[in-house]
């Protein structure tokens, strides 16, 4: 019955992006502004030669408008998008932390990349053209929080032939009624 239920979320892109499934979860950082979804461990699923993605929750906890950064340690192997912003208060932002391919996965299946988000207050009614550099800049008086993430690869499993046609089948199914 599980294996039908995870084929029917397939099926309809429940999901979403890869790593879309920690969004259940409760393994949550929380900082004095924003709490992340995955927490600590960003989770790529590894295809040789493909794109991973991943997605990275980032909710405003606070009754204040947020301005955050994402920063990686790679950015010719690592992006986000977006990579910056304003969250409102008291709501989400959804972002796609995506690594470029590689030929292979590294035999201990960590990724080089690791990623941190900055926070800090905004002024009310900001928008992302009113971010900058110098906000997140410590030296400043600002109060700025870090919240760091590592990244690792996780092995894609390999789709059996009976699944492939039970997710067609389920998949025309769907759409005849």
């Amino acid at each position: 019955m599980a294996s039908v239920i995870a084929t029917i979320e397939n099926a309809l892109d429940i999901q979403g992006f890869p790593g879309s499934e920690f969004l259940g979860s409760t393994n949550i950082t929380a900082g004095g502004f924003l709490n992340l979804h995955p927490s600590e461990l960003l989770k790529f699923p590894f295809q040789p030669e493909k794109l991973s993605r991943c997605s990275l929750q980032l909710t405003n906890k606070t009754d204040q408008f947020i301005a955050f950064k994402v920063q990686t340690t790679n950015p010719m192997e690592s992006y986000v998008t977006p990579k910056n912003g304003i969250i409102l208060p008291r709501s989400v932002c959804n972002a796609i932390v995506t690594i470029k391919p590689q030929n292979e996965a590294p035999s201990d299946m960590q990724c080089k990349c690791k990623f941190k988000v900055l926070s800090t207050i905004a002024p009310n009614g900001a928008t992302k053209k009113d971010i900058t550099i110098s906000m997140f800049d410590k030296e400043d008086d600002n109060v700025v929080e870090e919240l760091k993430l590592r990244a690792v690869y996780v092995p894609v499993l390999e789709e059996s032939s009976e699944d492939s046609s039970l997710k067609e089948n389920m998949e025309s199914e769907l759409f005849i009624a």
